[in-house]
């Protein structure tokens, strides 16, 4: 599972050594339903260190492999944007870099909606993002659970308001992240056609991430 994470191959291409490639897709598909890489990385994200939360989204290049999911692309977190067919990866990361929640949505999917799903583990906690999260509706969402807020304003504003400066500089935790996940060839451009699969294959990396980063 991790060569396949690593180089991008098929399946049906897995070198012999690793054993018969159906037995390794059979199980890699029974952990996924089982959540198990999900609560892999809930269990090293307990390691989480301070308060500051980074939020953001990235754009994902779909494979000409699977573009076509059965039931239709929408229900596997599957869209079209001006930049082609692609996945909307929404991520949450701790004062490290490190993620402690993942998501994905259809790539044409506001960032905004893209992290509702995710919004429930920044209880009590300061969350960072750039001027895209900067919505009044959002804001007051993040006040509700008892989350302090650290956004710069847009400059159509007519009343800005203030934000952080000293964590903001920080921001760019969240695009190292990415930028190292997608080093893995399964993940910089989506292969699989089901969105469960390819979600499993991030929570895999994050957890790789947890294992290896040092800041």
């Amino acid at each position: 599972m991790f060569y396949v994470l690593r180089t991008g191959i098929p399946w049906h291409d897995l070198p012999e050594r690793f054993g018969p490639w159906g037995s390794v897709y059979t199980r890699f598909r029974r952990w996924c339903a089982m959540g198990l890489f999900a609560r892999l990385l809930a269990a090293v994200a307990k390691g989480a260190k301070g308060e500051l939360r980074y939020i953001d989204c990235s754009h994902i290049k779909l494979h000409q492999d699977g573009a076509n999911p059965r039931g239709g692309q929408a229900a596997q977190a599957i869209g079209r944007t001006k930049g082609g067919i692609n996945t909307k990866l929404a991520a949450i990361v701790e004062r490290g870099g490190r993620a402690v929640a993942l998501g994905l949505a259809e790539g044409q999917r506001h960032d905004l909606l893209a992290v509702e799903p995710l919004l429930g583990c920044l209880r009590q906690r300061c969350v960072v993002g750039d001027k895209g999260f900067d919505a009044d509706n959002f804001r007051a969402r993040l006040r509700r659970q008892h989350t302090r807020v650290c956004i710069p304003p847009k400059s159509s504003r007519r009343c800005p308001a203030a934000f952080h400066r000293g964590y903001y500089r920080w921001r760019h935790k969240i695009e190292n992240f990415f930028c190292r996940i997608k080093r893995h060839r399964r993940i910089s451009t989506r292969f699989e056609k089901l969105a469960v699969t390819f979600l499993a294959f991030i929570q895999f990396a994050a957890v790789l991430d947890w294992l290896t980063h040092r800041f």
